[in-house]
């Protein structure tokens, strides 16, 4: 087992937020020295991990999807 873990892979993607917000995330990014990439990285993460209610939507819906019979078992197994 490797020490090191493999890099998450990075998509682009385009999308669009409010003037302030912009300024927020530019100025927040110079605050901490980092890149405005990293900041919305880090932000979603730990604002989407603490709503309890969307784990709990999410792990339903994991789990829905590893049940016996669901769709993507079935389309494994072709």
């Amino acid at each position: 087992m490797p020490i090191v873990k493999k890099a998450p892979a990075i998509l682009t993607r385009e999308i669009k937020m409010e003037e302030p917000v912009s300024t927020l995330l530019d100025d927040y990014a110079q605050f901490i020295e980092s890149s405005p990439d990293h900041v919305i990285n880090a932000v979603l993460k730990k604002t989407l991990w603490r709503d309890q209610d969307y784990r709990k939507w999410r792990e339903q819906r994991r789990s829905r999807t590893d049940a016996p019979g669901s769709t993507t078992e079935r389309a494994g197994k072709s």
